[in-house]
Formats: structure tokens, C-alpha cells, sequence
């Protein structure tokens, strides 16, 4: 059963990068403190060796050895990687100012579109902020060829057929043997494919996630017969014309060659109501109204879970809070942090590790 819990307060303004390298032998770990003003991290994330900022070392396996934290300035970008399936996988990791090793901090996976990174994805999610505020390890992952296999979408990911959910889930334990995690408050988010792969990971791995929230796709595969109910919020623009928000035909025919993409933001979220057994009505109840957009979706149902679709009037497919890649939502509704104020409602008991 996944129960609500009570957000953290705010905290602090956002930051600038400077880069150091630390080589650890089996893979290289890029270590960044954050100094003062904001860049793009694919700017600043260059190759310079030094030494001792960061212990714990990876065996052949790709697994890490003793978690070892201290001696880490924080805010921090680390950028990291690993063997998995004969590939190497990276990722990057925000830890926030707030950082304390002695207290169990929320994570947050946090995954790019097709065709997009995981350093461009920092720079325009804004989930950088959200991280600051609330003492949140956010993980931006790699995705193969820039791409996840999240169903008919994406590019090489999909066309390999490639264990995305196996790395991602292998990614959190390796983070959390590493960083102190809440392992109660683990979340997913993403945009566009990275919102596909969010909605395929709380459905294959609803074990390890208290709650899901992604901008611009949708669910696009069948209930997992080991689904169990997790909480999840979909934000998505009514001018969206890459993902359409009636039925995504047109980018099933272009990814897939195939008329898969029935799916559509209110039946996607009709479908979740379902596999979560929510009441109600077969139709979401709005929430919400405002001018530029409206929150609807199922507030009583199985495990103490909830089901939203923020439906954004006047935006296209990056429906993200103003920024410098993308202008996909004009009157600068803070989806960021409505997703994370949903996402952080719950916990997942029964994921957590043994006291």
C-alpha cells in the first residue's frame, strides 16, 4: 500500500559548474561542485583527471564496493557509468546542497526524450530546482543512441529490443548502495520517450517506485501481470503535434511503421484508472480549472494510489516551465512542480529496507 507523505519545505536559489574528473580505474566518474549562477552541464562536463574527490570503485561486474559518500561538496554533479548487458551505461547525479549522509533523502529518475541527452534534459527540466528546494537526489540517465526501449517507441533502444528497465532498476541500487536514498521514496520522470519509459518502469517495476510523473507520452505497452498500483500524473499540451494529445498515431507510423499509437491523454489515463482499480466513474472527474489548463483524473483507488492528467491549453510537446531549448508552454505553468507535488504525496512502504 503506498501512503501519503508530507513535502519538504523550500530551500535555496540554484547554481554554476566547475568540473573535476576523478579516473577510478574500471570506469570514470565525473565529479562536479556547483558554484554560483547556472550553464549547460554539456558545456562543463570536460575530461580533467584529479584525485581523491570521490571513493567507492566498481569491480568487473559493474557493481559498486562500501558506499562512500563523505568528502563530497555539495550541490554536485557526478557523472558515472557501467557495464550492464555488455554495454557501458551512464548516467548523471545532482546531489543537492542539502545533501546529509545521515538522513534518508528522496530519488528522483529523470529521463530524456528521443533523440535527447541526459545533460540537455538537466538543463531545461527544471528539475535542478526541484532537487535544491527539497533535499533530492535526481538520477539523469543515458539512453542508448540517445533512445529507450519503452514499447513502440524508441529509435535503436527499441529496434534492439535492450533491457531499459533492467538498467534503470540496476542503476537505483547502485546509487542508493552509494548515496543515502530513500528507498520508500523512489520516483520516475521523463519527457516525451522518457515519459514512455516512466509509464513502462511503474508498470514492470511498481515494486520499486511510490510514484510516477512525466511530461508528453504515454503508456505503451499492456498491464504487466505483476503490476501492482502506483501513483501516476501524465502533463501534456493540447497543441502538441509530435505526441498528439487525441490518439498518437502519427508517431507510431513514423517510429514503428505500425498503427499501435491508439493511445491518447485521456484514454492513457482512463487505462491507468483501470489498472488501478479506481472508482468514480469510467470518466476522470476534473480537479481543477484554469485558463491555461485543468488537472482531471481518480483520487479513490486501489492502495491508496491516484491518477492525473494535467492537460496544458495553450502548449505543444515540451510542456516544461519557460526555459532556453524550448518555448512548448507560453503562459509558464510550473509543470515541474506540480508533478513533483503529486509524486511527493507518496511512499512505498514496502520498498523500503530493513531498519
Amino acid at each position: 500500500m503506498r501512503h501519503k507523505v508530507t513535502p519538504t519545505p523550500p530551500g535555496i536559489d540554484f547554481p554554476v559548474l566547475v568540473d573535476r574528473t576523478v579516473d577510478k580505474g574500471f570506469k570514470k566518474k565525473k565529479y562536479t561542485t556547483i558554484m554560483d549562477g547556472r550553464v549547460a552541464v554539456a558545456i562543463l562536463l570536460i575530461s580533467s583527471s584529479v584525485s581523491g574527490c570521490i571513493t567507492g570503485e566498481y569491480d568487473d561486474s559493474g557493481n559498486s564496493s562500501e558506499p562512500s559518500t563523505p568528502g563530497i561538496e555539495t550541490p554536485a554533479l557526478i557523472e558515472e557509468c557501467m557495464e550492464f548487458t555488455g554495454m557501458e551505461r551512464c548516467w548523471m547525479i545532482h546531489i543537492p546542497t542539502g545533501y546529509d549522509e545521515v538522513q534518508k533523502h528522496p530519488l528522483i529518475v529523470n529521463l530524456h526524450g528521443f533523440g535527447g541527452n541526459k545533460n540537455a534534459l538537466y538543463d531545461y527540466s527544471h528539475f535542478d530546482v526541484i532537487a535544491e528546494e527539497n533535499d533530492v537526489i535526481v538520477v539523469y540517465p543515458q539512453g542508448y543512441e540517445n533512445s529507450w526501449n519503452a514499447g513502440w517507441c524508441c529509435g535503436d533502444a527499441k529496434d534492439e529490443g535492450l533491457d531499459d528497465v533492467g538498467f534503470i532498476t540496476e542503476l537505483i541500487e547502485h546509487v542508493s548502495s552509494n548515496f543515502s536514498v530513500d528507498s520508500s521514496r523512489i520516483y520516475s520522470s521523463g519527457h516525451s520517450n522518457g515519459c514512455a519509459m516512466t509509464h513502462k518502469l511503474a508498470n514492470e517495476a511498481s515494486e520499486v517506485f511510490a510514484a510516477a510523473g512525466c511530461m508528453a507520452l504515454y503508456l505503451l505497452e499492456s498491464p504487466s501481470p505483476t503490476y501492482t498500483p502506483v501513483s501516476l500524473i501524465e502533463v501534456h499540451g493540447l497543441l502538441d503535434q509530435i505526441i498528439p494529445y487525441g490518439a498518437s498515431y502519427p508517431s507510431s507510423l513514423y517510429f514503428d511503421q505500425s498503427l499501435d499509437g491508439e493511445e491518447g491523454a485521456i484514454q492513457n489515463i482512463m487505462d491507468w484508472g483501470e489498472m488501478n482499480g479506481c472508482s468514480g466513474g469510467t470518466l476522470p472527474a476534473i480537479f481543477e480549472e484554469h485558463y491555461d489548463y485543468s488537472i482531471m483524473g481518480y483520487d479513490d483507488c486501489d492502495g491508496d494510489t491516484e491518477v492525473q492528467l494535467v492537460t496544458l491549453n495553450f502548449a505543444a510537446h515540451a510542456p516544461y516551465p519557460s526555459n532556453s531549448y524550448f518555448v512548448d508552454n507560453p503562459t509558464n505553468v510550473n509543470t515541474v512542480q506540480i508533478v513533483w507535488d503529486f509524486m511527493s504525496q507518496f511512499s512505498n512502504p514496502s520498498s523500503a529496507a530493513p531498519v
